[in-house]
């Protein structure tokens, strides 16, 4: 497995230092908008806080040698390190729709077409944006994605913890 990030740019030090300036305000925010969010899989914003910063700890503890693998590749959308069609399934976990009023839809519409052109299969979850709120730029980029011969599907899955996150993007190339 591969991950793309511009924060692997970063040493291990220089993450850890991040998370902790930040997991405060992180959790704060959570704490403030609870009402966004399914209480199911996880029960709590306190239980959320233990798991995100045993997750953290654990990606840490691997960060070094994932850099040295090339696991942990820089990188960002729209533009991504790869040769066509390198990978057969490629996951998006929230980002693209998720900070829909910080991103346009051309950037989502760009990003999707790189993500199709480096994999036979695309997965973008969740498709709602901050606020728990269904993306605004959804309905035009499913328009849009289709103009560019992709298929572009909207699944619903079985998890969710953003209210109404709980719809997957799947996205693939035309059939010639």
């Amino acid at each position: 497995m591969i991950s793309v990030d511009p924060i692997y740019a970063f040493s291990k030090e220089q993450l850890r230092r991040r998370i902790e300036e930040t997991y405060s305000i992180v959790m704060a925010e959570t704490e403030r908008n609870r009402d966004e969010f399914v209480w199911r899989h996880v029960q709590s914003p306190a239980e959320l806080g233990r798991l995100r910063m045993r997750a953290m700890e654990d990606f840490l503890e691997d960060y070094e040698a994932g850099v040295a693998e090339s696991r942990y590749i820089v990188g960002e959308l729209p533009s991504l390190p790869f040769t066509d069609s390198i990978f057969d399934l490629v996951l998006c976990s929230h980002f693209l729709f998720l900070y829909s009023q910080h991103l346009d839809l051309d950037f989502h519409i760009e990003s999707i077409k790189e993500l199709s052109r480096i994999a036979g299969e695309v997965r973008i979850f969740p498709l709602v944006e901050l606020g728990a709120r269904k993306s605004r730029h959804l309905d035009a980029a499913l328009v849009r994605l289709s103009q560019a011969d992709l298929v572009a599907e909207v699944t619903t899955v079985d998890y969710e913890f953003a209210k109404g996150g709980n719809q997957m993007l799947r996205v693939t190339r035309a059939a010639a």
